[in-house]
């Protein structure tokens, strides 16, 4: 049975959002670039909220190490496409869904179809893959709809979006021309000093160092944990319940723009909105190394002898 403004699935909702904003939710069309972490919750909170068409690009399979954050990944799913399991999930909330897969992620080749239709566009593609950002940021801003942007760092995350006609393009926030070649941008890789200006301040910098690959070290993935996908979920899927609702809506406050990027952290109880860019992350960055410099940081496991020894 299709679902209706009435149907039982909505009816908490309506305590904080009114029907013309339910509608808009329910007529949107979401494509999201990544559910191995934040994507997938994020994309499951607006299945619940109501969107009920999507467009998913992942070309990964679960993996053991992706248990301690998503909620799709289990041991029942390892070695199974995320895309292929988040497209269950969602029609386990709603069967009259209708969820596209695009198994080999993002590309050139598919970038159109894989947005096309989509009222807003959440770029969840690894950070170290800026030139796939670049791509799916230059269709959004062919289509003119807005590129959102979701980040989670320790027990805090940040959001930003892209306004298709603005001059702080993904490109600019990332340290690239808006018309430089792919090429060029993936061999540039990414400047953690633009996109991550919110470093919090019990950050152990030895974790950052190992992720920047100092020394010749291989640079070590990412860390991430559950609070951290969470949070970034939830303000995620906010800013983009005002993208979707915003021609209708009353009385709703802006979703934030880049160069402005906001942060929640839910270890220091704080939410601020700061400007994007190498002096808000370097101000960030020079108190986290006060405080371990003064041994005020609990200290991490996650320095290259950590990774190796744990690697056997």
């Amino acid at each position: 049975m299709a679902r209706s403004l009435a149907s039982p699935e909505f009816s908490r909702n309506y305590g904080f959002w009114s029907e013309d904003e339910q509608r808009a939710l329910t007529d949107s069309c979401v494509a999201i670039a990544g559910v191995g972490g934040d994507g997938f919750q994020l994309g499951l909170k607006l299945a619940r909220m109501g969107v009920s068409r999507f467009r998913i690009a992942d070309p990964e399979v679960f993996e053991l190490e992706n248990i301690n954050r998503v909620e799709g990944a289990a041991v029942s799913t390892c070695g199974r496409p995320k895309a292929e399991v988040f497209r269950d999930r969602v029609l386990d909330i709603n069967p009259e869904a209708e969820i596209t897969t695009f198994l080999s992620g993002v590309t050139p080749e598919n970038v159109e179809e894989f947005m096309l239709g989509a009222s807003l566009v959440l770029d969840e593609s690894e950070l170290t893959r800026p030139e796939i950002g670049s791509l799916i940021a230059r269709r959004a801003r062919h289509q003119g709809i807005p590129d959102l942007l979701v980040m989670n760092v320790g027990f805090a995350a940040q959001v930003t979006s892209f306004a298709p006609e603005s001059s702080w393009t993904f490109e600019r926030f990332m340290g690239f021309s808006s018309e430089a070649p792919l090429d060029e941008i993936a061999e540039g890789g990414v400047d953690f000093a633009r996109c991550l200006p919110y470093i919090p301040a019990y950050t152990d910098l030895r974790s950052l160092r190992a992720v920047i690959g100092e020394h010749g070290a291989a640079p070590a993935p990412l860390p991430s944990i559950s609070a951290g996908v969470d949070l970034a979920s939830a303000i995620g899927s906010t800013q983009a319940f005002l993208h979707l609702t915003a021609r209708v809506s009353r009385r709703r406050r802006s979703p934030v723009w880049a160069p402005r990027i906001a942060y929640t952290d839910a270890y220091r109880l704080r939410t601020r909105i700061v400007r994007a860019g190498k002096a808000t992350h370097t101000r960030h960055l020079l108190v986290a190394a006060a405080r371990q410099a003064l041994g005020r940081n609990p200290l991490a496991s996650y320095t290259p002898a950590d990774i190796a020894r744990r690697s056997g």
